[in-house]
């Protein structure tokens, strides 16, 4: 059913996707951090507050598609994997880097 090639491309699939989720919660926990020392000290924007808010369900709904293109498509579980995350990491660190400076 499932060649040889299939099964390499899955294992690595599945590597990658391990590894992007951690970088999705350490960037997901700096921003985390850096939101709530704003908010301690009183210098959060309101449109960063607002950002926080919206920029999550537009991040799921980029995820949901991207995983639903992905099955309809016939990739494997990790490639699946890596679709949902993809979206929601790509968020977490521009978010990251945009509060850092």
């Amino acid at each position: 059913m499932y060649g040889y090639g299939f099964l390499l491309q899955s294992s690595h699939n599945w590597r990658k996707a391990a590894i992007e989720e951690q970088e999705m919660w350490a960037a997901a926990s700096e921003v985390i951090w850096l939101r709530s020392w704003q908010m301690l000290t009183g210098t959060m924007t309101t449109v960063e507050a607002a950002r926080m808010v919206v920029e999550k369900p537009l991040a799921f709904a980029r995820a949901a598609q991207e995983v639903g293109e992905a099955v309809v498509t016939g990739q494997d579980p990790g490639a699946v994997t890596r679709a949902a995350v993809g979206p929601l990491r790509t968020e977490a660190r521009a978010n990251a880097r945009r509060l850092r400076s």
